[in-house]
């Protein structure tokens, strides 16, 4: 059977839990087997936090290091964070194009043009989610500006086939309506 691991990741406060939880019940509603795992860093707004969404042939809730399918970082800087879960002959990263300033007054900001020398290994998209996501109706639906994205680029192939098995996980109007605007900016982008 397939396998399927993403590893999402972010700061607090951007709603990479409730990504992880809208890609698993997706794949839910397709009668697919889906496990989550959440880990924060800093348990406040702009903390690091990682979700690890398992679904398919799986047993256990942790994607194992360097066996990422995908690495998604809603805060670009992220990526680079939790690369270790990566393998640049396996996986495919989707950054979404926005960078915080570092919590830590020492630490170096770092711009995308920086972010993406360091990801040069890999496959790696970038992908305007928080664009869409104020266009949708809604600032805090780039996740699921994200998961539209995802979908288009074939992430859930033979997992999850039905777009409707995300609208119903999405819920929200401006959710949903950010998934379909997403699925067709990245036409323009593939």
């Amino acid at each position: 059977m397939v396998k399927l691991n993403i590893l999402l990741a972010g700061v607090g406060g951007q709603g990479i839990v409730t990504m992880g939880r809208m890609i698993a019940e997706a794949a839910i509603n397709e009668g697919v087997k889906a496990l989550i795992a959440e880990t924060h860093g800093l348990s406040q707004r702009n903390g690091a936090v990682n979700v690890h969404v398992r679904m398919g042939d799986v047993y256990a809730p942790l994607i194992e290091k360097g066996s990422a399918d995908y690495l998604v970082a809603l805060e670009a800087t992220e990526a680079l964070r939790n690369l270790y879960y990566a393998n640049p002959q396996r996986t495919i990263i989707v950054l979404n194009n926005y960078t915080l300033r570092p919590a830590l007054s020492k630490a170096k900001e770092m711009n995308m043009s920086e972010i993406l020398e360091k990801l040069s290994a890999f496959r790696v998209y970038v992908f305007n989610a928080n664009d869409i996501a104020i266009k949708a109706g809604n600032p805090k639906a780039s996740n699921a500006a994200l998961i539209g994205f995802l979908w288009s680029i074939g992430a859930f192939k033979d997992l999850i086939e039905h777009e409707e098995s995300f609208y119903k996980a999405l819920r929200l109007e401006s959710n949903i309506k950010a998934f379909k605007m997403a699925l067709e900016e990245a036409k323009q982008l593939l």
